[in-house]
């Protein structure tokens, strides 16, 4: 019998095998019985000996939404149930991401290492190399092994063909002759992973005998790879449970710069006077800081030598705040901060907490294996209780968002005792409607597995790379790539966030210009507020406190989709807007560290344009000229350079760059055009402006809320 096939934008895509994996380890690889319904939505039926398996295809013109049922005889595995291999033409490149253990393995010295060098601390462990291997070898790994590595981050992996997938990838950008392909793995009753030889594994959490349909990949195919991509996410949100960024409501903290106390203060110097005296040290310089996340380190925890390490005892800061988390709100907002965000795990603590807390909230916490200690209860109803009654203890703090981390352990906590999508959404959904209906904000951490993104139904900031590593020449250029790479993804469902960085690391520009072009969050994490580089922040706060941004968050351009620019002499160009000017960062990440010679090409731009002339601005190396349509803009950049490159289009003989001083040269003016073609500029800010008229540019001193006309 002939295997099914069905047309995506005339790309074939079959089912080429369907695995069965029984609780004793056998698989059984069952026979095609046929097409039991057709139309949109077909279902493919497929049968063993012990085991009856449909799988279910809702199509579109150019889309689908894969899921499956089954009953079984027996139990079936708790890691992987399923095997179901897809079959489409091969490939000329894949971009996967992976949340694979061994993909960042330098990062756990370097932690140790230059975590301690940034504040000045003899470094625990031996220094990483500043040219690592990347991506290192991917192999196989057992799903408990898999588990305990923390496998939150995803990583970005360029293959040849789908026989090169990395294990654990959750999402793949197919580049065909013409078309594109992109798939996306969802958390729905089950979790999928697309791995070697575009297979798609099925991970229940549980044993069990049966499930009911379970969404578990969404495909998407054009002739545009951005496209592609936004279709596959859009149509999975309508059949799980999280909504795109574009129609979430925008979180508060994208407006101002932030601090938060990790890098600064770590857990061992995190106290009421040392955030009190950086903050109102870096006020005192001059810098508008909006917000203050007060990081791991405020519990009043139980530590253990031995697993589970980090316990919380109980709703109270320790002794290192004798005011209390009330205390150094109010001292914050005293210095004129307008809002103070606490960190947490989605289990509230790393390790969990004791059973007193439960007793505190009056809600009975889970007790899981995993962790050996107390969690949220799994249970919708009571979950959401736990929450708001959690909440309402950190809004009675007069805190006004929540940085929550750890929140891939869901995949963990809850194993062999809930399936795994029962337990992620019944956690994940109370736990954003009750930190929502407490008026406080989340940004998610340690939140890119499928568990977590399936359910960001209102969450819409979610951090998109590992941790920063200051003074760390390697993650510059790797955390830079990470990062650029994943928004390509997640810049569909929430904002992204680049993590926070120090403005005196010796990289600080490239980490800098990456941020602003995140669309996402900007944050400092300053120690030495004496060191801090307020001349190079003021490039991107305005007078009144507020940052200048880029209309979307910014992507890779077509050119570097499928490139390496870690191990290739290429850049790593990433681009969005600013009203109708266009803006290109690019960095040279590259690992060998030589200087690199580059095109910008408008072609390769990751939206559409007008075509036509462009005036252009080099930033830092200030230089301008005009860009004739068709022309590409060449570039040279050393060992973690970077520029901004400004494209403002030619009207009427005349363009408009913006201000100078200002990394967004376009931000900080408004334009009004005339019936007769002049120009009127509005600035916000003191600077220089350029423009272009009549066949030559010039510059301009203007002031705050002055008119210019050109």
């Amino acid at each position: 019998m002939n295997k099914p096939i069905f047309k995506l934008e005339d790309l074939p895509l079959g089912i080429k095998s369907v695995t069965v994996i029984f609780a004793d380890g056998s698989k059984v690889a069952c026979e095609y019985r046929g097409l039991i319904m057709e139309g949109k939505s077909e279902i493919f039926r497929y049968e063993c000996q012990d085991a009856l398996i449909d799988i279910y295809a809702s199509l579109g013109k150019n889309t689908c939404i894969l899921g499956f049922s089954i009953a079984s005889l027996r139990n079936l595995n708790s890691d992987v149930l399923l095997e179901i291999k897809l079959d489409v033409e091969r490939p000329s490149k894949i971009l996967a991401l992976t949340t694979h253990r061994d993909a960042a393995k330098h990062y756990s010295s370097a932690f140790g290492y230059y975590n301690q060098v940034a504040i000045s601390r003899e470094p625990r462990g031996l220094k990483p190399p500043d040219d690592p291997e990347y991506p290192p070898k991917l192999g196989y790994i057992e799903h408990d092994k898999y588990m305990r590595g923390y496998p939150c981050w995803t990583y970005p992996v360029i293959s040849e063909g789908s026989e090169d997938i990395p294990y654990y990838s959750i999402f793949l950008l197919a580049e065909y002759k013409d078309r594109y392909m992109a798939l996306l793995t969802l958390t729905d009753k089950t979790t999928t992973y697309v791995e070697p030889k575009l297979t798609l594994k099925v991970f229940p959490g549980k044993e069990i005998n049966s499930v009911d349909l379970s969404w578990i990949a969404s495909i998407s195919v054009s002739d545009n790879p951005y496209m592609a991509v936004k279709q596959s996410v859009n149509l999975a949100s309508s059949f799980v449970a999280f909504k795109p960024r574009e129609i979430k409501r925008r979180p508060l903290i994208l407006d101002k710069i932030g601090w938060c106390s990790w890098n600064a203060l770590l857990t061992e110097d995190l106290s009421h006077e040392n955030v009190v005296k950086i903050v109102g040290g870096l006020l005192n310089r001059g810098l508008r800081l909006g917000w203050v996340i007060i990081d791991d380190g405020w519990q009043d925890e139980i530590k253990r030598n031995g697993w589970p390490r980090r316990v919380l005892r109980k709703l109270s800061a320790n002794e290192r705040f004798p005011k209390g988390l009330r205390g150094v709100v109010e001292d914050l907002k005293s210095l004129g901060v307008d809002l103070v965000g606490l960190w947490h795990t989605i289990n509230i603590h790393w390790s969990g907490f004791e059973e007193n807390l439960s007793r505190e909230t009056g809600v009975k916490g889970h007790f899981s294996r995993f962790n050996e200690s107390y969690v949220p209860p799994p249970m919708i109803n009571e979950a959401f209780e736990f929450y708001r009654k959690f909440f309402s203890w950190v809004k009675d703090n007069g805190v006004d968002f929540v940085k929550i981390d750890n929140q891939w352990v869901i995949h963990a906590l809850y194993y062999m005792d809930l399936m795994v999508g029962e337990a992620s959404r019944n956690v994940e959904l109370a736990m954003q409607t009750a930190a929502y209906a407490n008026g406080l904000d989340i940004l998610n951490c340690m939140s890119m597995a499928p568990e977590n993104y399936s359910n960001f139904l209102f969450s819409n900031i979610m951090r998109v790379s590992i941790d920063y590593v200051p003074f760390w020449k390697a993650d510059a250029k790797l955390h830079t790539i990470f990062s650029a790479y994943n928004a390509l993804l997640f810049s569909h469902i929430a904002y992204p966030d680049y993590d926070m960085f120090m403005s005196y690391d010796p990289y600080a520009k490239v980490h800098v210009v990456a941020r602003i072009f995140s669309g996402g969050p900007i944050y400092l994490t300053d120690r030495d507020f004496e060191k801090t580089d307020i001349d190079m922040l003021k490039r991107f706060v305005l007078p009144d406190g507020r940052l200048i941004r880029v209309d979307e968050p910014a992507l890779p351009t077509k050119d570097v989709l499928f490139g390496d620019p870690y191990n290739e002499p290429i850049l790593l160009k990433i681009a969005s807007r600013v009203k109708e000017s266009i803006l290109v960062a690019a960095f040279n990440v590259n690992r060998k560290g030589e200087r690199i010679e580059d095109l910008i090409s408008l072609d390769a731009l990751p939206f559409d344009i007008k075509r036509g002339d462009y005036a252009y601005y080099k930033l830092f190396k200030d230089e301008y000229g005009l860009l004739k349509s068709g022309e590409n803009l060449r570039l040279s950049l050393d060992e973690l350079n970077v520029e901004i490159i400004s494209l403002a289009p030619v009207e009427n003989n005349r363009a408009v760059i913006g201000l100078k001083e200002y990394f967004i040269p376009r931000y900080p003016i408004s334009l009004c055009k005339s019936k007769g073609g002049a120009i009127l500029v509005e600035s916000k800010a003191e600077g220089t402006l350029l423009y272009y008229a009549n066949g030559s540019f010039s510059e301009v001193m203007v002031k705050e809320g002055t008119v210019t006309e050109i």
